[in-house]
């Protein structure tokens, strides 16, 4: 009997609002397998593709970047004591809320946030950060 593949658990509503942005007439799609890969390194690879720089015409004001799809999200691995030490900060707009979360839990609640935190503050940030 066939298994059935495990529903998407992410947040769907935030993938579809990006891909309306996006024109896809081009593009191609990218897949990286986290499974036991450094976090970091991940991400840096991802960020070169979504800015196009492995493309022959690459230039810093045009986007050409190509799509990246990652699986095994929740099987990254980190260097260090980064699992424990490594902390997210966000501020909620009252008065005395900054909240912080450790990467640990992060890691429990929603493991491709991590990876598209990591992505998202290695691209440059102008206006074409946006749209990727």
């Amino acid at each position: 009997m066939a298994a059935t593949p495990p529903a998407f658990t992410g947040n769907l509503k935030k993938a579809l609002a990006g891909l309306r942005r996006i024109n896809l007439d081009g593009l191609r799609w990218r897949v990286f397998d986290a499974k036991g890969q450094v976090l970091g390194r991940l991400a840096s690879q991802i960020a070169v593709v979504l800015q196009g720089k492995d493309k022959p015409t690459y230039a810093p004001h045009v986007e050409n970047g190509d799509m990246c799809i990652v699986l095994n999200a929740k099987d990254i691995s980190v260097t260090g004591r980064k699992m424990t030490d490594k902390i997210y900060y966000w501020h909620t707009g009252y008065v005395g809320h900054l909240k912080e979360r450790r990467l640990k839990d992060q890691m429990e609640k929603d493991p491709t946030e991590v990876i598209r935190k990591a992505v998202l503050r290695m691209l440059p940030r102008n206006r074409l950060r946006d749209v990727e």
